[in-house]
């Protein structure tokens, strides 16, 4: 005997969409809220909500302080713009989905000053469903890397059982660089620094480099 068709399965599917448009506007207003923009505050040396325009919808206090010390290596108005070409041209390829690397853009920004430097990472929310609302579609977090102590980076290779080489290749993404930049300032072959992130990738139980990432950016936090 045939299990018969269900006769509401159309509507079953609406209100799945709806209940998706619902979370997806609920996520927006959050991030409009006193409580939200107090929590940003504090997870980074300074955050910013662009909308998808890159235009700043919110930026935190510490913002301000961050350009002047940094010799403003990126511009707020009329929207957000890295003035590098080079990392404006990465940040354009992020927004406008045509970036060939996964997960959250990293940049690390250079000063005039030698040692002057400043990490962003962006992340990209999904899109609101009212195409007209005014909503946060990117998070860029600014860090001063040299505010993580060596004790934690000693505490994030005895977690996880890193060699001195697979804590160094670690401590390079988390100053913003790409494996070929690590390879090039290290003179080091390809192959061993894929080697090497393989390796890291087992030890960290995780399988891409966004994952490593995220969970370098958590114990440099701590």
């Amino acid at each position: 005997m045939s299990t018969p068709t269900p006769l509401f399965e159309p509507e079953r599917r609406d209100q799945a969409r709806r209940s998706a448009d619902r979370a997806d506007g609920y996520l927006h207003k959050t991030f409009s809220t006193p409580y939200c923009h107090s929590c940003l505050e504090r997870m980074a040396d300074g955050v910013l909500l662009l909308d998808s325009g890159t235009h700043v919808i919110y930026a935190t206090p510490q913002v301000d302080q961050v350009m002047k010390r940094h010799d403003s290596p990126f511009a707020l108005s009329p929207k957000f713009t890295l003035h590098h070409p080079r990392h404006a041209a990465r940040f354009a390829a992020f927004v406008n989905g045509k970036n060939q690397e996964a997960g959250p853009l990293s940049l690390l920004l250079e000063g005039e000053n030698a040692g002057d430097l400043l990490l962003l990472h962006c992340i990209q929310f999904p899109e609101p469903a009212e195409p007209d609302l005014q909503a946060a579609r990117y998070m860029i977090t600014l860090c001063d890397p040299n505010h993580c102590p060596a004790q934690q980076w000693l505490l994030f290779k005895k977690q996880f059982d890193l060699t001195p080489a697979e804590l160094r290749l670690c401590r390079s993404f988390g100053d913003g660089l790409t494996l070929n930049d690590y390879c090039e300032k290290w003179n080091i072959r390809t192959s061993t620094a894929r080697s090497q992130l393989h390796s890291v990738f087992g030890k960290t139980s995780t399988h891409r480099q966004s994952d490593l990432l995220r969970l370098i950016f958590l114990y440099s936090r701590i």
